[in-house]
């Protein structure tokens, strides 16, 4: 019985394959046939619908996989749509088949899900394309893994994520190192991490640049590529030296490696050619050689009428001539097929938000439309019609809905942060129309988008959570992702003197938890929508809502928006607004600089002290003009700056040629990264149990940091008045740092810090040193932190974000308000500051006031060099102003007791006359 079994399933199976290839030999035949595109196209149908019952789930697949193929090359024939779209169709088909089936064979499913990602990238679809290259990761081996790289880099520069293409960039290259056969995409992938780059921006990345050129030509110098590939490399290679040049303002050496790149260059190669030529027209229009400039950018349209560069440059060129309408005319084309738009615009036309969103070179096109809006700009200053920057406004309201579009596509937080940057620029030019155009209160919602938009992200997140009632659990899991990403790169930070193995790990386990984290975030948003929907309500405070909370009696409100160049501020009352442009701005950052040496040491002689006022004077006037230093004086300012700004303290200008004249007698003065940032702050529920801890190190593990006695007594002096707690010396470490913080409403560090290399500050525990990529990975719930340490409002400087400091990233973790130091203090005059400010904080003071009265006790109690901002002028707070009640005040309780005492005696004698 089992034998006659045995011989009927194996007949059985000998049956189903030799069906099955009959089958494949009928499919293939109909599939190579010569038989016109429709007829072949109704036979392969046909074949489906007969045998989609009769062959095996595998067969199926497979006919699926080839037939897919097929569109695809047929896409490349012509209607390229319609056989892109039935590409995908079939290969999905291929894909759903292989996904189901208990034993897929691991590479021919790498080969679909590749195939429908490619075909998902040609037709525009990235954000499909990109799951499917990461699915295609865990099947994929050899060179199907790394071409997924390569996938995943393109598709990510297309969508703007510079930093996760670059993410995917190293991970195909430390791939390819284990492996010579690989050679050709290693150098594919240095290269494509020179492209990104270039995106990123020439000037800013060019020694990355450099580096990854020489990686390129060692690599060139020992393989045995072909003389073709060879030649396709170097051309690379010319083509960004020449764009490096051209950012570097060399035109003429820009123009040699121009050429050098046409004369290898083929007629057939239409996109590369475009490419040179675009660069040949843009380097002679730098040259003013504007025929020659003409030329060639009329030669790029010509090889590549869809790419949009040419068009601007083009812009460009007629902008030079004085010829407008022109240059307004090519700004619109290069937007036009920007959002692949074919049709022919006026140049008064614009795009709608639609068209906007589904654009597909959403890089290119946030050029494009800075460069029209600054187009009418120039328009306006050749012929002052104020509809030409009424027309700039809403070219940068559109600039600005696309930065908000692709920070939002982006999931990376350095790419998010590299986008605020690019917004910066837009921001301080549209606040330049609006000023033109005298409209504080566009001015105002320009100013807000250009600061802390990713602090406020951050925010809206967790309350995004809190409102949809997102689990526990799961918040907690997509905290500690988060939380992984920073501490490897952290790790990463700290590694650069470990052999090149453990580096490469290290960036791999980066890359691998972004990946988590990222796999995570669209799974949860997947299962709570509307928590998905909520955390991307990232909105600017209304104006309305803004005067009417932060304007009102005594209040006032200054906010600065500078680069470089230009910088305009707003002043706020409860009245009236003053708009003002800064003059001078380049002579400003030069005063700055200079103020900043000039804050950073005592006075020994007069002379010291009369530089110092006459030039904190200087800024003081240009920063606040008498007209606004009117409306100031004896009010509480809430100062907002921007720029170089965030690194001066306004307590200490000078606001007039009398010596010690300094801003902080006149006025009570808090700082915020924004108004809309400091509101959503102000509505955060803290839950900490305890009132206080300070932690005071004294001495350190590290022999390089020297010994801080008085932060002892500093901190117990504290937690007695404020009934809290004090860990110090050996109790002081990094570890019960981490555990405690989130249970008190003040937390107050007594110790060293520093800014490091700038990119990653850092804050000095008995034991260890906690880095601001590890404060990020911590949470508080505190309503203040106090850093009573050196530099620690300090860092690298972001435009459209601020300063990466370590005030920043106790804000990134949770707290309320931040006080902190802008240059190194002194251990005698701060704990001299801290206690005052402490005793004001415990009689009810707000923080501002607090710390302003610390101040001016200061000032009022020294005489001589003791007097230098050096000592007193440091510490400035940021954030949230309310009081704290720390501990209870035993005064007012038992002054209340009494009165009710009091109130309860007159009643009952009350009651006992009236009987």
């Amino acid at each position: 019985m089992d034998y006659r079994l045995f011989t009927f399933c194996y007949i059985t199976f000998l049956f189903a394959l030799t069906c099955n290839a009959q089958y494949d030999i009928e499919f293939n035949n109909i599939l190579n046939s010569k038989t016109q595109t429709t007829l072949k196209e109704k036979q392969l149908d046909s074949f489906i619908k007969l045998n989609s019952n009769k062959l095996s789930q595998e067969k199926l697949a497979d006919c699926f996989h080839e037939l897919g193929k097929w569109y695809y090359k047929k896409s490349l024939e012509g209607k390229k749509e319609k056989n892109l779209n039935n590409a995908i169709l079939y290969t999905k088909k291929a894909a759903v088949i292989k996904r189901k089936m208990p034993h897929t064979d691991s590479v021919s499913f790498a080969k679909t899900l590749f195939n429908l990602g490619y075909f998902y990238f040609e037709n525009n679809d990235f954000f499909n394309s990109i799951d499917l290259y990461s699915e295609t990761l865990k099947f994929g081996a050899g060179k199907k893994k790394i071409n997924s790289f390569l996938g995943l880099a393109y598709t990510y520069n297309k969508t703007g994520d510079f930093q996760k293409a670059l993410n995917s960039y190293e991970q195909l290259i430390l791939f390819a190192e284990k492996d010579t056969l690989f050679r050709d995409k290693l150098v594919e992938g240095y290269l494509g991490k020179i492209d990104t780059y270039s995106l990123m921006g020439f000037k800013k990345y060019s020694t990355k640049i450099k580096f990854n050129i020489t990686k390129v030509d060692s690599i060139l110098h020992i393989s045995g590529f072909s003389k073709t590939k060879s030649l396709a490399y170097k051309n690379r290679k010319y083509q960004i030296e020449g764009n490096n040049a051209l950012t570097a303002k060399n035109y003429t050496k820009a123009l040699k490696s121009f050429f050098k790149v046409l004369r290898n260059l083929p007629e057939i190669d239409s996109i590369k050619l475009a490419r040179v030529h675009n660069g040949l027209g843009l380097s002679f229009l730098h040259l003013k050689k504007l025929d020659s400039a003409r030329f060639h950018l009329q030669k790029s349209i010509s090889y590549d009428s869809k790419f949009t560069a040419p068009y601007e440059n083009m812009g460009d060129l007629y902008s030079t001539q004085k010829e407008f309408k022109k240059a307004l005319y090519h700004y619109q084309k290069a937007i036009d097929y920007s959002v692949s738009n074919n049709k022919d615009s006026g140049y008064k036309d614009v795009i709608t938000l639609q068209e906007l969103e589904v654009a597909v070179n959403k890089y290119y096109l946030l050029h494009h439309l800075i460069q029209k809006a600054n187009g009418w700009m120039q328009y306006y200053h050749h012929d002052n019609d104020k509809s030409h920057l009424l027309e700039a406004l809403k070219t940068f309201k559109l600039a600005d809905r696309l930065v908000d579009v692709i920070r939002f596509e982006s999931t990376e937080y350095k790419s998010k942060l590299f986008w605020r940057e690019q917004g910066a620029s837009l921001y301080r030019k549209a606040v330049e129309t609006c000023y033109l155009l005298k409209k504080p209160e566009e001015a105002y919602y320009f100013m807000e988008k250009n600061k802390a938009l990713l602090l406020l992200e951050d925010i809206t997140n967790e309350q995004a959570k809190e409102n949809t009632k997102l689990p526990v659990v799961v918040a907690k899991r997509e905290f500690a992702l988060k939380q992984e990403i920073y501490l490897s790169e952290n790790e990463l930070n700290t590694s650069q003197k470990l052999p090149k193995d453990s580096i490469r790990a290290i960036k791999d386990k980066i890359y691998q938890n972004k990946r988590l984290y990222e796999q995570f975030v669209d799974s949860i948003s997947k299962i709570y929508p509307e928590y998905a929907v909520r955390k991307k309500k990232i909105t600017v405070l209304p104006y309305c809502t803004f005067t009417s909370k932060y304007t009102i009696e005594d209040e006032v409100v200054l906010q600065y928006i500078l680069d470089k160049d230009q910088g305009y501020s707003l002043l706020t009352t409860s009245n009236k607004s003053v708009f003002f442009e800064i003059k001078d701005v380049p002579v400003l950052i030069e005063n700055i600089s200079l103020l900043r040496k000039q804050s950073s040491q005592w006075f020994v002689h007069q002379e010291q002290l009369t530089a110092y006022q006459k030039n904190a004077n200087s800024i003081f006037q240009k920063l606040v003009p008498q007209q606004v230093y009117t409306l100031i004086k004896g009010k509480k300012v809430t100062i907002v700056p921007d720029y170089t700004l965030q690194q001066i303290s306004f307590d200490a200008l000078t606001t007039s040629a009398q010596p010690h004249s300094y801003f902080i007698k006149d006025a009570e003065i808090r700082y915020a990264y924004s108004m809309s940032y400091l509101d959503r702050k102000e509505q955060v529920r803290t839950t900490s149990k305890h009132p206080f801890i300070g932690f005071a190190p004294v001495t350190f593990s590290n022999n390089k940091l020297g010994e801080l006695p008085l932060s002892k007594d500093e901190v117990l002096s504290i937690a007695g008045l404020c009934s809290g707690d004090a860990l110090l010396e050996e109790k002081a470490t990094k570890t019960n740092f981490l555990d405690t913080i989130h249970a008190y409403k003040v937390i107050h560090l007594s110790t060293h810090a520093d800014i490091g290399d700038i990119v990653d500050p850092w804050i000095a525990f008995r034991d260890q040193k906690l880095s601001l990529h590890e404060i990020y990975a911590t949470k508080n719930q505190s309503d203040m932190v106090v850093l009573s340490a050196c530099k620690t409002s300090l860092g690298e400087l972001k435009q459209g974000e601020g300063v990466m400091s370590l005030a920043r990233g106790f804000f990134h973790s949770g707290t309320k308000s931040v006080v902190s130091s802008l240059w190194a203090t002194n251990d005698k005059s701060s704990q001299e500051l801290m206690l005052d400010f402490y005793k004001e904080i415990n009689n009810g003071a707000t923080k501002a006031s607090a710390l302003r009265n610390a101040k001016l006790n200061y000032i009022n109690s020294h005489t001589g060099s003791e007097l230098s901002p050096f000592y007193w002028g440091s510490l400035i707070l940021i954030g949230d102003n309310s009081p704290i009640a720390l501990s209870h005040n035993w005064y007012w309780v038992g002054l209340f007791a009494i009165l009710v005492f009091i109130g309860i005696t007159f009643y009952l004698k009350q009651k006992k006359a009236k009987r």
